[in-house]
C-alpha cells in the first residue's frame, strides 16, 4: 500500500509540475472529444487543477501515515481528508483567481467635473487640440482637449474638465 501512495504522490506531483511551468510560459491544456470537454479554464471546482490537488494531498498524507505505521483504513481516510481538503483549498482559489480583472483602458467621464493643468496650450474655440493633465480612472493622465474659450489656455492654467468628447478627447474651460 505504501507504493501505491508514493506512486500516486509521484505522478500527482510531477502533472501539478508540469501544468505550473505551462502557467509560467502561458501554455494551456485543452482535452476535446465528442463531448467537447474542455480542461483549460482550471478556474472551478471540478477541474484538473483541483484533481491534482486532491491526488497530491491523497498520496502524500497517505504515504506520511503509512510511514508513520498507520493501519491501511487509517492512511486512506487521512489521504482522502488532506486530498479534500487540497482540492477544496485548490477549487477555491483558482474561483477567485477568475475573478481578478483588470482593464488598462482610461474612462475620461470619470474626470468630468475635476481639475487639471494645462500640458499643451488649447487653442481657442475647438480651433485645434492642446494637452491637459488630469486624473481620471485612478491614475495621472496626459489627454487632447479643446476649448470653447475666447482666449487659448496656456500651458500650466489650471481647467476644469467639462465633458468627455470621445474616448480621446476632452472638452475644458478655465478654472
Amino acid at each position: 500500500m505504501t507504493t501505491m501512495f508514493l506512486v500516486i504522490a509521484l505522478v500527482a506531483s510531477a502533472f501539478l509540475g508540469i501544468q505550473l511551468l505551462m502557467l509560467m510560459f502561458g501554455a494551456d491544456m485543452d482535452f476535446d472529444s465528442d463531448m467537447d470537454v474542455d480542461a483549460s479554464d482550471g478556474g472551478g471546482f471540478l477541474s484538473v487543477r483541483s484533481l491534482t490537488a486532491f491526488f497530491g494531498g491523497f498520496g502524500w498524507a497517505g504515504l506520511a501515515a503509512m510511514q508513520a505505521g498507520w493501519s491501511g483504513t487509517a492512511a486512506i481516510l487521512t489521504g482522502v481528508g488532506v486530498g479534500t481538503i487540497f482540492f477544496v483549498i485548490a477549487g477555491f482559489l483558482f474561483m477567485e483567481a477568475r475573478k481578478l480583472t483588470s482593464s488598462g483602458n482610461v474612462d475620461y467621464t470619470s474626470a468630468v467635473g475635476t481639475l487639471g493643468n494645462v500640458y499643451l496650450t488649447v487653442p481657442p474655440n475647438r480651433s485645434g487640440a492642446g494637452k491637459v493633465e488630469v486624473h481620471a480612472s485612478g491614475r495621472m493622465s496626459i489627454v487632447a482637449a479643446l476649448t470653447d474659450d475666447e482666449a487659448e489656455l496656456g500651458a500650466n492654467t489650471r481647467v476644469r474638465i467639462v465633458e468627455s468628447l470621445d474616448p480621446a478627447t476632452v472638452l475644458v474651460e478655465r478654472a
